[in-house]
């Protein structure tokens, strides 16, 4: 499992460039069902981010993007998980699961760390913090629906070399992803997000569509 998350960070870090157009997976592909004690698992997914306003002077755009995660048990129903999304976002969350019945219930909270760079070449230092409520039902061993309200807050701080006044951002969205799991131990996972914001008076709406896998591993 080290080895596993050294490649993950060392991902993030060479990652760690200018992009013009930049933004992270919103996606949770993930159960509210918590792995025992020393499982874990890699994961691999693409998906799009579309964010679209009806304020004629805004730009909206298509992109893809992909996410590497890995998650392991550390306590009994709780989970840590580690993600890098392109281009330049890095994404630590824990999770607990604290009900465990008909319908499985887990809180995930994530903090994650993203820069980019904006017209002129002025960097954008992102913190996120990403509360999650994950509910989830499986069907039968090889089939899952999982259905996540969850929250986005994110501050922009300003380029440290930036020589203004400008404040900075903070911008809080809200919305929910909707997902299908085929499989047990190595697993195809469906999600659709639907999320919605608003940034310095600009309503915007965030759809995301995503198609992951994900492989669990024995301890031993």
């Amino acid at each position: 499992m080290k080895k596993h998350v050294l490649f993950l960070i060392s991902i993030f870090l060479s990652a760690q460039d200018f992009p013009d157009v930049w933004s992270q997976s919103y996606c949770t592909y993930d159960m509210a069902t918590a792995y025992d004690r020393g499982e874990y698992s890699l994961g691999f997914a693409v998906d799009n981010y579309t964010i679209y306003t009806d304020t004629p002077d805004s730009a909206s755009y298509d992109t893809r993007r992909f996410d590497i995660f890995a998650r392991l048990g550390i306590l009994r129903n709780a989970e840590l998980e580690i993600k890098y999304s392109s281009p330049t976002c890095g994404v630590v969350s824990g999770k607990y699961q604290f009900i465990d019945n008909y319908i499985n219930t887990a809180f995930k909270l994530g903090f994650g760390y993203m820069k980019g760079t904006r017209v002129g070449k002025i960097t954008d230092y992102v913190f996120d913090f990403y509360p999650t409520l994950l509910l989830s039902k499986d069907f039968s061993k090889n089939i899952g629906f999982f259905f996540a309200p969850k929250i986005i807050y994110s501050l922009h701080m300003k380029d440290r070399q930036e020589h203004s006044e400008r404040e900075p951002r903070h911008i809080f969205q809200y919305g929910y992803g909707v997902g299908f799991v085929l499989g047990d131990r190595f697993a195809v996972l469906f999600e659709g997000n639907w999320l919605f914001g608003n940034n310095m008076g600009v309503e915007y709406t965030v759809n995301q569509f995503g198609l992951g896998v994900n492989l669990m591993i024995d301890s031993e």
